[in-house]
C-alpha cells in the first residue's frame, strides 16, 4: 500500500543531510521530535521551497519555476504537477487541520498540512476521501512564524499513535521564500476541492497541473498572506486530465472558476474580505475560493475545454 509519509521521509532525509546547502536548520527537541526550520531563523531557498512543496503533496507531485510577465514586472512562476491528485492535493496538501488549542501569542492558529493529515483525518477535507495512511514516522508541514515546541509534537504523536521521536515538522512562515512558494503551489489543491464541492467525481482526475506567479516577498505575515491568496486566485491556472463524459465537464466548467458569475465579491481586495471575515479565511463563505482559469483534457473523448482568464489588474493593485 502506498504510504505518503514513508515516501516523503525520503525527501526529509535529503533536507537533513543537505541542510547547509539548503539554508535550513534542524532542531532536535528534548522529546526526540525533529523540527526543520525553513524560513524563521534560516532563510531557506528555491531548492528548499521545491522540497517542501513536494513533501506537502505527499511526494506525489513535482514543482519547478519559470518566469511570469506582469506588465513591465517580471516575477517567478510556480508550476506544479500531480499524479494521484486526490491523495496529493486533498488528503495531504490542503491546510485543513487547524489546532486552536495551540494558538500563539499573536493569536495565530496553527494550520497543519502534509502527509500527517492522511493519518489523523481530523479535518472535514481529509475525511471526505477514503485514503488513509499508516506509518510509524510522521511528516508534518506547519505554516507559522514560531517554531513548534514539545507540546505540539507530543499532541500530534498521540493523534498518530506513535512516539514524539517519530514526528518530523517542517515549518516556514508565509513571509519567507519557502513559505510563500508553498502557498502559491496550492493552485491545484484549491481547484480540486472546488471540483469536489460542485459534485464532480474527482476520482476521474487522472493527473493535473497548476501554475501561478509568485508575488514579491514581504516579511509581514499579513501582507504576505494577502498577496499570496490574491495571486493564487486571480493569477492561478489549473489543468486536469480526466476520464469522464463531456457533459460532466460542461455542467461545472462555468462554476468552477473565480469570476463575477460565481461570486459577488469578485474584484474586492482580499484584504478587505479577510478583515470582514474576522481574519479567518474559512469564514469567507461567499467567496469562490479558486483560480480564474481552468483547462480540461478529456482522455475518454479526446476533447478539450478551457474557461476563464487571469486578472492582472488585481495582481498589480495588491502590491
Amino acid at each position: 500500500m502506498l504510504s505518503v509519509n514513508k515516501e516523503t521521509m525520503k525527501i526529509v532525509k535529503k533536507i537533513i543531510e543537505n541542510k547547509e546547502a539548503l539554508n535550513a536548520g534542524v532542531i532536535s527537541l528534548k522529546n526526540g521530535s525533529t523540527i526543520i526550520d525553513m524560513g524563521i531563523n534560516y532563510p531557506g531557498g528555491w531548492k528548499a521551497a521545491q522540497y517542501l512543496a513536494e513533501i506537502t503533496m505527499g511526494g506525489l507531485g513535482s514543482l519547478n519555476y519559470s518566469i511570469y510577465h506582469l506588465g513591465e514586472l517580471e516575477l517567478p512562476q510556480v508550476n506544479i504537477y500531480a499524479d494521484k491528485p486526490v491523495i496529493a492535493c486533498l488528503s495531504c496538501q490542503l491546510s485543513g487541520w487547524a489546532l486552536p488549542e495551540f494558538k500563539n501569542d499573536a493569536g495565530i492558529v496553527p494550520l497543519i498540512s502534509g502527509p500527517v493529515r492522511a493519518i489523523v483525518k481530523e479535518d472535514k477535507f481529509a475525511k471526505s476521501f477514503s485514503y488513509q495512511d499508516k506509518s510509524e514516522k510522521v511528516v508534518v508541514v506547519l505554516q507559522d512564524k514560531v517554531l513548534p515546541g514539545e507540546g505540539l509534537t507530543a499532541y500530534i504523536a498521540k493523534k498518530c499513535k506513535t512516539e514524539p521521536e517519530n514526528i518530523f515538522i517542517l515549518v516556514a512562515p508565509t513571509g519567507s521564500l519557502v513559505g510563500l512558494v508553498n502557498v502559491i503551489a496550492r493552485t491545484l489543491e484549491t481547484s480540486m476541492w472546488r471540483l469536489h464541492e460542485l459534485g464532480f467525481d474527482v476520482n476521474n482526475v487522472i493527473s493535473a497541473w497548476g501554475k501561478a506567479p509568485l508575488p514579491p516577498i514581504s516579511k509581514d505575515e499579513y501582507t504576505a498572506m494577502i498577496r499570496a491568496n490574491t495571486y493564487i486566485y486571480y493569477g492561478g491556472t489549473a489543468g486536469f486530465v480526466v476520464n469522464c463524459k463531456d457533459k460532466d465537464i460542461e455542467r461545472i466548467i462555468e462554476d468552477i472558476t473565480l469570476s463575477p458569475k460565481t461570486t459577488k465579491q469578485y474584484g474586492i481586495p482580499f484584504s478587505k474580505l479577510l478583515e470582514e471575515a474576522g481574519g479567518n479565511i474559512f469564514n469567507m463563505t461567499e467567496f469562490c475560493h479558486n483560480v480564474t482559469k481552468v483547462n480540461f483534457y478529456n482522455s475518454f473523448t479526446g476533447n478539450t475545454f478551457v474557461y476563464g482568464e487571469n486578472d492582472q489588474r488585481m495582481l498589480l493593485e495588491c502590491l
